[in-house]
């Protein structure tokens, strides 16, 4: 029967079966009977180069301390033969040189290559920003920006003119009306002191009132002059001559143009600034989150609320965190205890008679190794993911940022396990394409063989198809198929102790824990393993730490409104002196332009007229 068995030649008596970290120095060794001393120790030793259980940890654990030295490269070049015949050297190696020293400025001579390899064998970063070029894509279409000024002279003095027509006009238009309500008060009071006439009296002195005082309206429409020079020597000084009455005229025909504009004019103001919206532009410095959302709930089509801090770190306002994992990796059956308690012994007939249980050993030594891999996986992960930054040039409205970061967090949530699972299945895939050799010939049968035979040793492969807890080709592939069924079961648990010969009572998992992963007895191990052995996610955003990250210095917002009778009336009598005087004006040379011309017709009818009685 052909079997391995565990050599314990490592330091501290450590054995591979139970631990990956056995080492011992790595050098040239005598192993013929002539040597003297423990052939476990090497005659000539390599500065930092250790021997492990495989070569990869080997390399991992080892330093490039000789790579550094002259000295130690010529002895490994001499000692290249040890115990063979001598070769000729090759050029290339003679005249080798060894690694600089002041090279490295993130590792020294003692770094292991694990730490190297870590770093992907980057000494050092080179990094640049290049503005110009992130202008170029950022391509903005416009710039917008306010600055504070004082009022020009221009706009000072033409606002006060506006101010000086809108109050003379106000004046007089209100200073008349209050003297006549005065005067009728006046009156009014006189009148009490004379006796009332009869009622019939009453009504007829009120309707020759009403006709006099519409008679006295059609006569001073029909005469009203807004054209009219005042003569200096006596204002009632009498027209006679016929081009005096012709300009009288022509003034009270203006005059009846220019009321006819100007109502239209009035009343093309009155409307316009009656539908007008007005748009109103409101700033709020330093708003607080309640003042914030309260002018998002209003104005949410308009508000803007740059931030201070564009860029913010979810470690500021996103906690998301395993809330458990599964109950096996905090369990007893993970514990060194229990795997020491399954390996037994490293004598050669344990690896005979007890092969299964030192299988079932090296899986759960791998499933503890996982759990905690796992655990530094998701941890690591959420480092990263704490310390990225989220970009917000605006303020995020409760509901935005609910949504945005709910969607993150899934993302994260979902990508973890993933990521985990590419490269788990990585590692799976190379080890069964790598066609490894198991120490407990799981994989593979050897058959030993003669010289006649052709072949150092024949393998053959192992078959096998069974449930529960399962030995595979590899342990690997035997911890993923198998599941926690017994664990749950104190039954089974009592089978395994006999079956170890030993008095340990670990109590069994607790079934009435809630678990994600159901049933037990077809959820297999590699379940738990692409799951990172996560049960349930906790994760909350805390929008008033967003929002006090983010910051905003101002808030802006405007909104659209019709304009309210105050301000039609300002804008009307700001209106009323440069309208007046400009239409007044206006009117009157266009129509004296026009008689003008209708003038020259009729000057160039009268003229040809008389050649034509002639012919």
């Amino acid at each position: 029967m052909n079997y391995f068995v565990s050599t314990t030649s490592y330091d501290n008596d450590c054995s591979c079966g139970k631990s990956t970290s056995c080492t011992r120095p790595q050098g040239f060794y005598c192993t013929k009977g002539n040597c003297k001393g423990d052939s476990a120790k090497p005659n000539h030793t390599i500065p930092g180069m250790v021997l492990s259980c495989l070569a990869v940890d080997s390399l991992l654990s080892s330093s490039l301390q000789c790579f550094y030295n002259t000295s130690c490269l010529k002895m490994i070049i001499t000692e290249r033969s040890f115990e063979t015949n001598p070769s000729k050297i090759d050029p290339r190696v003679a005249n080798i040189t060894s690694l600089n020293p002041r090279s490295g400025r993130r590792s020294s001579p003692n770094t292991t290559l694990d730490n190297i390899v870590s770093q992907l064998f980057i000494e050092d970063w080179t990094n640049t920003t290049n503005f110009s070029s992130y202008y170029h894509q950022c391509a903005p279409d416009q710039c917008t920006y306010t600055y504070e000024q004082r009022f020009n002279r221009v706009y000072i003095i033409a606002t006060v003119f506006e101010i000086v027509g809108g109050l003379s006009v106000a004046l007089n238009i209100f200073i008349p009306l209050l003297v006549i309500l005065l005067r009728r008060i006046c009156r009014l009071c006189r009148r009490r002191l004379v006796q009332v006439p009869t009622e019939v009296t009453v009504e007829t002195s009120i309707d020759r009132k009403l006709s006099l005082r519409v008679a006295r309206i059609q006569h001073s429409l029909r005469k009203m002059n807004f054209y009219k020079k005042i003569s200096k020597n006596s204002a009632s000084e009498q027209l006679q001559t016929p081009e005096q009455i012709l300009v009288v005229q022509r003034q009270q025909i203006a005059t009846r143009f220019y009321i006819i504009f100007f109502l239209i004019a009035l009343l093309v103001i009155i409307i316009f600034t009656a539908l007008h919206l007005h748009i109103h532009s409101i700033t709020i410095s330093s708003p607080t989150l309640s003042t914030f959302e309260s002018l998002q709930d209003q104005y949410s089509s308009s508000l803007s609320c740059p931030c201070s801090q564009i860029t913010i770190r979810y470690a500021n306002f996103v906690t998301v965190e395993p809330r458990n994992y599964h109950q096996v990796c905090s369990s007893y059956f993970t514990k060194p205890q229990f795997i020491s308690l399954l390996w037994g012994s490293d004598e050669r007939s344990e690896f005979r008679l007890n092969l299964d249980r030192k299988i079932l050993s090296t899986e759960f030594r791998l499933l503890s190794k996982l759990c905690s891999l796992a655990i530094d996986t998701t941890q690591q992960q959420i480092r990263m993911f704490s310390s990225r930054e989220l970009i917000s040039g605006e303020t995020l409205a409760r509901q935005s940022f609910q949504t945005q970061i709910s969607s993150i967090m899934n993302s994260f949530i979902y990508e973890t396990p993933a990521r985990f699972r590419r490269i788990h299945k990585y590692i799976i895939e190379m080890l069964r394409a790598s066609q490894l050799q198991s120490i407990f010939l799981t994989n593979w049968n050897l058959r030993p063989s003669t010289l006649k035979d052709g072949y150092y040793m024949l393998t053959s492969p192992v078959m096998y198809n069974e449930s529960g807890l399962v030995i595979g080709c590899l342990p690997v592939y035997g911890l993923r198929l198998s599941t926690l069924e017994c664990f749950y079961n104190s039954t089974c648990l009592e089978r395994l102790a006999t079956f170890l010969n030993s008095s340990f009572d670990p109590s069994p998992l607790n079934i009435s824990l809630y678990s994600r992963f159901t049933s037990i007895s077809s959820t297999t191990i590699g379940t738990l393993i692409d799951e990172l052995f996560i049960e349930t996610w906790h994760n909350t955003s805390n929008y008033s730490s967003y929002f006090s990250s983010c910051a905003p210095l101002t808030c802006h917002y405007s909104y659209e409104k019709r304009n309210s009778i105050l301000y039609m009336i300002t804008t009307y009598l700001g209106l009323f002196g440069g309208l007046t005087v400009g239409l007044k004006y206006a009117v009157w040379y266009g129509l004296c332009l026009y008689w003008k011309v209708r003038q020259l017709c009729t000057n160039v009818r009268n003229r040809i007229e008389p050649m034509n009685n002639n012919d």
